[in-house]
C-alpha cells in the first residue's frame, strides 16, 4: 500500500480542466446584465460576422453598438417577439436560422432565453468592462475567516456565496518554501544569513510581524531580480539570436542585465515600461536608457540573402505594436493589420495610425541590425581597470628593455580590387570603401637602414565600422589565402620566403601555415587562413607570426611590400583592419608556439586580449525629422500595398491622447500610463497575480477585449489597479499586499466539496499548488545539490545539452560546446536562447521560442519532462552532489539517516517515515545491481574505479538523489 501511494507521487499528474462560465453565481438574478450575460452570446455567435469590421460586415448588420442592432429592428426594446433577433435565432428554417448552420450550432433554449429577457428589459447595451476605468471598491463584510487585508474580504466573500470555507494556514515550512519560491525562483535555505534568521524566526514564531519581515528580506534580495526577470523575458521575446533560418547570434544580453537591475531596485512599473518603448527620447537620455530600447529590438531579423529588407523591417514594426498593446494593455491587435477587428473597437485605420508610432526607427532589417549602442557593462570597465593597471605595470617593465617588435606604418596602401584604406592613429589600416568579392591588398613599408627582419607579425583588430568584428562581410568572417612578402631592390621586386608561421587561433582545416606556400589555390577548403572560434567567433583580435627563411638585412633604406591575398571559396571575406610589425629574434614563429619568443610580451599580450572593448547593443533610434517614414494602410496588410496615408493617432473607443503629449513613442508610453487609461493597471496586477497564483482574475492575461474570459472577481481587479496606481505603481507593494494576504498563505489541500464546487481554485478557497516553470525547476534543482553559482550577469552560458550540433541554412549553424566550471551551474536565466533550437529543457516544459511576445505559459505534464529531470545529464549531475551532501551533511552515516537528510534538503519539512522505507528499498536494490556490475556505478559516477566500495554506495546514493528531485512535491510548489 505504502509503494503504492509513494509510486503515485513519482506518476504524472493528470489535470481536468473544467470551462465555467457564469463563475458560482447560486441563482440566476432577474436584472440581465449585458456585459455578462448577453455579450458572450454576442460575442461567440454574433460579432464576427456583425461587428465592428465593416469590410466583411453581413448584411450591413451590426449588432456590437445598441444603435446598430436598433436600426434595422433586430432589436426593438421591450418587444422581444417583435425583434428580427429573436426570430432568426428560434426559427426552424435553416435558410434563415441565425448563425447559419455553416457557421456552428444555433443558441441553446437558456441562452435565447436570456436574450429574450434582455430584450424585453430594454436591450440596453454596455461598455465592455475593461474599457471603463477602474474604480476603488468598498471591501464586502466578511462574517468569518482570517482577514489580513483587503484581498482577503473580497476572496472570502465569493468563498462564502459558493458555501466553501477558507482554507486553514499552510504550514509554516510549506508556507515558507512557497514564499521563497514565488518570490526568487530558489528555496528558503540558500539565501542569506539575514534571511535565513528571518525565516528560522517565523518557524518558530508564525506571526503576521515574521511573516512580513521575511517578505521585506525576499524582496530585497538579489535573487529577487534574477527570478522576476523570467517573467518580463518572455514578454520581450528575448533571445540571444536574430531569428529566421540563419538565425545568428546577437549581442543583447546586456539588455537583459538592466532589466535584473532595474527589477531589483523596484524602479516604479510605469517608468520602466517607459524606458523600453521610449528611453531613447526621454529629455537628456542616459546610456542606461537608451539600453533600456533593446526591449523592441528583440524583434527578428532576416539576413538570408534575396529577402526584401522592407518587408521584414515592416513585420518587425508590426510585431512592437502587437507586443507593446497586448503586453501592456491586454489588447489582441493584429486582426486589424488586414482588416478592423472582428470583436474590438479596433478599426484598420487606427491600427496603422498606432503603427506609425513604431514606424519611424531607424532600424531596416539591415544584416548588421544597426543602429547599435556602444555599451561597455559594469562588470567589464572593472575588469578592464584591473587589467590596465596589470599592463601599465608590465609594459613599464618592458620599457627597460629594447622593442621586441617594432609596428611598421605603410607609406603606400593599395588594393588590386578597389578596397580603399585608412591609416588609423595607432597604425592600423582600415579597409573601407566598397567590398569586392575577392581582392588582394598591397603594403608597402621603409625598413630603416641597418636594420634586420627576420619575422613578422600581423593583427587582425575588430571594428566598430564592422560591429566589432575581424572580418568586413556581415558575418565577421575573412579567409586569407596567402602572406608575401616582396622586397623592392634595383627597380625590380624580389619575393621573400616565409619558413614558419604561428597564430593565436586558426580554425580547423584553416591553418595559418597554408597560407605561406608559394603556390596557393583558394578555391580547396584546406587552404586560407581564417579564425571562427566556437565561443568568441569573429570578435577578438587575432594575430599571426611569420619567420622568413633568410633574414633582410637592411643596408640602405629598403623598401617591401606585404601581399595579403583573399582569393578563397567564398566571396567578400576580406580583412577588415590590420597592424604590421616586424622583429629581428630569432624563429619568432616557433618560440611564439613554445611561449618562449618573449615571457614579458607574451603575458602583456594576454592580458591585452583580456581587455574588454565595448558591446554594441541593437537599440531603438528615431530617424531624424526629415527623413521620417510615411506611414500608409496596407491593403489585406500587405507592406507592398499602400492606401491612404496616416499620422500617428490612438484608439477612439479609449481616452484621448492628451495634448501635452508628443506624437512619438515617448507619448505613446505617456497615453499607456495615462490615468484614465482602464487597461494598463489591471493587466499588470492581473499578471503578477497570476504569477503567484498560477491563474489570473483575468485568466486570458494576452486578452482582455471582448473574446477574454471575463475576471472572476472584477471588483477585487479594480481595487488592486487602483491602488496600484496609487502606489506610483510600486511592484513590490503589491507583491507584499498580495503574499501577505491570508488567501495566499492558505493550504493547498482540498476536500471533496471545494473539488465539486470549485474544481480549478478560481475562487481562492484554497492555496495555490502549480508545477513550476523550467528556470525554477532547474534552479531549484541546483540550489538543493549545492552547485549553484551566485555569479550574476555577463554573457549568455551554455549548460549541458543533448544537442551539440545546431544546423541553420546559410549560416552553417552552431556547434554547442558545453561550459565548464560555475557556468556550468548559473541561473537558467542566463542560458543561451536559439530561437531555431532553444534548450531541450526549456522547450519541454513550455517555454515559447521567444519569436513573438509570450503573455503566459500554458503548463503540460508530459512523459517528456520526467525524461527529462531523470535522465539529463544536468539532473544526473545535481543528483550526485546531493548524494554527496546526504553523506557529508547527515548527522548520521546509516542510511536511513542519509536519505531523510535529503528528503528534507529538498522539500525542507521532515521526511516521513514512510518515504524513507521506501527510498531505502531502493537503495538496497540498486546496491545490489551496481554490485553486480561495478561498470553501471562509475558511469553513474563518471569514474573508473571500480573496485571502490564507497563508488558503489555513491552510486546507489545518486539513484535516491535522482528520484528525490523527481519527486511531486519537489517539482510543484
Amino acid at each position: 500500500m505504502i509503494k503504492s501511494q509513494f509510486a503515485n507521487l513519482l506518476g504524472s499528474l493528470v489535470l481536468t480542466v473544467c470551462f465555467v462560465s457564469h463563475c458560482f453565481s447560486q441563482q440566476q438574478s432577474d436584472q440581465i446584465s449585458f456585459n455578462d450575460d448577453i455579450r458572450p452570446i454576442l460575442s461567440s455567435k454574433c460579432i464576427s460576422c456583425h461587428g465592428p469590421d465593416e469590410g466583411d460586415r453581413h448584411a450591413d448588420l451590426r449588432l456590437d453598438t445598441f444603435e446598430g442592432a436598433t436600426e434595422m429592428d433586430s432589436i426593438v426594446p421591450g418587444e422581444p417577439d417583435e425583434s428580427e433577433l429573436i426570430a432568426r435565432v428560434e426559427t426552424d428554417d435553416e435558410d434563415s436560422r441565425m448563425p447559419p448552420m455553416e457557421h456552428g450550432d444555433g443558441l441553446t433554449k437558456e441562452e435565447i432565453d436570456l436574450l429574450r429577457r434582455w430584450i424585453e428589459q430594454g436591450g440596453g447595451y454596455e461598455t465592455h468592462w475593461a474599457f471603463v476605468a477602474p474604480k476603488q471598491h468598498e471591501p464586502p463584510e466578511v462574517t468569518a475567516g482570517r482577514v489580513h487585508n483587503e484581498i482577503d474580504n473580497f476572496i472570502l466573500s465569493e468563498v462564502q456565496k459558493a458555501g466553501l470555507t477558507q482554507n486553514p494556514p499552510a504550514k509554516p515550512n510549506a508556507l515558507m518554501r512557497r514564499l521563497s519560491l514565488d518570490l526568487t525562483g530558489l528555496p528558503p535555505s540558500v539565501h542569506d544569513e539575514a534571511t535565513v534568521a528571518a525565516i528560522d524566526a517565523f518557524l518558530l514564531e508564525a506571526t503576521e510581524e515574521n511573516y512580513a519581515n521575511v517578505v521585506d528580506l525576499l524582496l530585497d534580495s538579489e535573487a529577487y531580480g534574477e527570478h522576476w526577470t523570467s517573467m518580463w523575458l518572455d514578454l520581450a521575446r528575448y533571445a540571444d539570436t536574430v531569428g529566421y533560418s540563419g538565425d545568428e547570434y546577437r549581442e543583447i544580453w546586456p539588455w537583459r542585465d538592466w532589466l535584473i537591475d532595474a527589477i531589483a531596485e523596484n524602479r516604479p512599473y510605469d517608468q520602466l515600461v517607459t524606458e523600453m518603448l521610449a528611453g531613447d527620447l526621454l529629455p537628456e537620455s542616459t546610456a542606461q536608457q537608451q539600453l533600456a530600447t533593446a526591449f523592441h529590438r528583440n524583434t527578428l531579423n532576416n539576413n538570408e540573402g534575396g529577402t526584401n529588407d522592407e518587408e521584414f523591417r515592416t513585420i518587425a514594426v508590426k510585431d512592437r505594436l502587437s507586443t507593446t498593446l497586448n503586453a501592456f494593455m491586454g489588447l489582441t491587435v493584429r486582426c486589424a493589420e488586414c482588416h478592423s477587428h472582428k470583436y474590438d473597437p479596433i478599426s484598420q485605420t487606427e491600427y496603422y495610425q498606432l503603427l506609425d508610432f513604431f514606424n519611424q526607427t531607424v532600424d531596416a532589417d539591415k544584416r548588421d541590425d544597426r543602429p547599435k549602442l556602444e555599451y561597455l557593462p559594469r562588470q567589464y570597465a572593472e575588469q578592464n581597470a584591473k587589467l590596465e593597471q596589470k599592463i601599465s605595470d608590465l609594459e613599464k617593465q618592458a620599457a627597460k628593455r629594447p622593442p621586441l617588435w617594432t609596428v611598421r606604418r605603410p607609406d603606400k596602401t593599395e588594393s588590386r580590387d578597389g578596397t580603399k584604406f585608412e591609416v588609423l592613429d595607432d597604425e592600423s589600416i582600415l579597409a573601407t570603401g566598397k567590398l569586392p568579392n575577392y581582392d588582394e591588398y598591397r603594403f608597402t613599408f621603409t625598413i630603416p637602414s641597418g636594420e634586420t627582419v627576420r619575422g613578422l607579425r600581423i593583427e587582425v583588430i575588430p571594428d566598430k565600422k564592422y560591429d566589432g568584428k575581424v572580418g568586413r562581410a556581415p558575418s565577421g568572417a575573412f579567409i586569407v589565402t596567402q602572406f608575401r612578402l616582396g622586397v623592392h631592390e634595383n627597380g625590380s621586386e624580389r619575393l621573400l620566403e616565409f619558413s614558419d608561421a604561428a597564430a593565436d587561433f586558426s580554425q580547423p582545416n584553416r591553418h595559418i601555415l597554408s597560407t605561406i606556400k608559394s603556390k596557393v589555390d583558394g578555391k580547396k577548403f584546406d587552404q586560407g587562413w581564417a579564425v571562427n572560434h566556437p565561443k568568441d567567433e569573429y570578435r577578438v583580435r587575432r594575430e599571426a607570426i611569420f619567420t622568413l627563411k633568410e633574414p633582410l638585412n637592411s643596408g640602405p633604406e629598403t623598401e617591401v611590400t606585404l601581399y595579403v591575398l583573399h582569393d578563397g571559396e567564398w566571396s567578400r571575406l576580406n580583412v577588415g583592419r590590420m597592424r604590421v610589425a616586424t622583429t629581428s629574434v630569432d624563429s619568432p614563429a616557433k618560440r611564439y608556439r613554445d611561449k618562449t619568443l618573449d615571457p614579458l610580451f607574451t603575458e602583456i599580450a594576454s592580458l591585452k586580449k583580456q581587455i574588454k572593448t565595448p558591446l554594441r547593443v541593437p537599440v531603438l533610434r528615431d530617424l531624424p525629422q526629415a527623413k521620417r517614414r510615411q506611414t500608409h494602410v496596407m491593403g489585406r496588410g500587405n507592406f507592398a500595398s499602400k492606401q491612404e496615408k496616416v499620422s500617428a493617432g490612438v484608439l477612439s473607443q479609449l481616452h484621448a491622447m492628451p495634448d501635452t503629449l508628443p506624437m512619438n513613442r515617448l507619448g505613446m508610453a505617456g497615453w499607456i500610463f495615462d490615468s484614465e487609461n482602464p487597461l494598463t493597471a489591471r493587466v499588470a496586477v492581473n499578471r503578477y497575480w497570476s504569477r503567484l497564483f498560477g491563474i489570473g482574475i483575468v485568466e486570458t492575461e494576452e486578452d482582455f477585449g471582448t473574446q477574454g474570459i471575463p475576471p472572476t472577481h472584477p471588483e477585487l481587479l479594480d481595487s488592486l489597479a487602483v491602488d496600484f496606481q496609487a502606489s506610483g505603481w510600486d511592484v513590490k507593494q503589491l507583491l507584499k499586499k498580495i503574499v501577505t494576504s491570508a488567501t495566499y498563505q492558505q493550504s493547498p489541500s482540498v476536500d471533496s466539496k471545494a473539488h465539486e464546487i470549485d474544481p480549478r481554485n478560481l475562487l481562492w478557497s484554497r492555496g495555490p499548488r502549480i508545477r513550476m516553470t523550467a528556470e525554477v525547476i532547474r534552479d531549484q534543482s541546483l540550489a538543493v545539490s549545492g552547485l549553484l553559482s551566485q555569479k550574476k550577469y555577463g554573457p549568455p552560458v551554455y549548460p549541458p545539452s543533448p544537442i551539440k550540433r545546431i544546423v541553420n541554412a546559410f549560416t552553417g549553424g552552431m556547434t554547442w560546446v558545453d561550459s565548464q566550471g560555475e557556468d556550468r551551474y548559473r541561473r537558467t536565466l542566463y542560458t543561451y536562447i536559439k530561437r531555431s533550437q532553444p534548450h531541450p529543457l526549456l522547450e519541454t516544459f513550455d517555454m515559447s521560442t521567444r519569436d513573438v511576445c509570450s503573455m503566459r505559459r500554458l503548463r503540460t505534464n508530459t512523459p517528456l519532462q520526467s525524461f527529462m529531470t531523470l535522465n539529463d545529464i544536468m539532473f544526473v549531475e545535481m543528483a550526485r552532489a546531493l548524494a554527496d551532501r546526504m553523506v557529508n551533511e547527515s548527522p548520521s552515516n546509516d542510511v536511513e539517516s542519509r536519505i531523510a537528510h535529503g528528503l528534507e534538503l529538498a522539500l525542507y519539512r521532515d521526511a516521513k517515515p514512510w518515504q524513507v522505507e521506501v527510498l531505502s528499498e531502493l537503495y538496497q536494490s540498486a546496491l545490489a545491481r551496481f554490485e553486480a556490475d561495478p561498470s553501471a556505478a562509475a558511469k553513474m559516477m563518471g569514474e573508473t574505479d571500480l573496485k571502490s566500495e564507497a563508488l558503489l554506495q555513491r552510486a546507489s546514493l545518486t539513484v535516491v538523489a535522482n528520484v528525490i528531485l523527481n519527486l511531486d512535491d519537489f517539482l510543484n510548489n
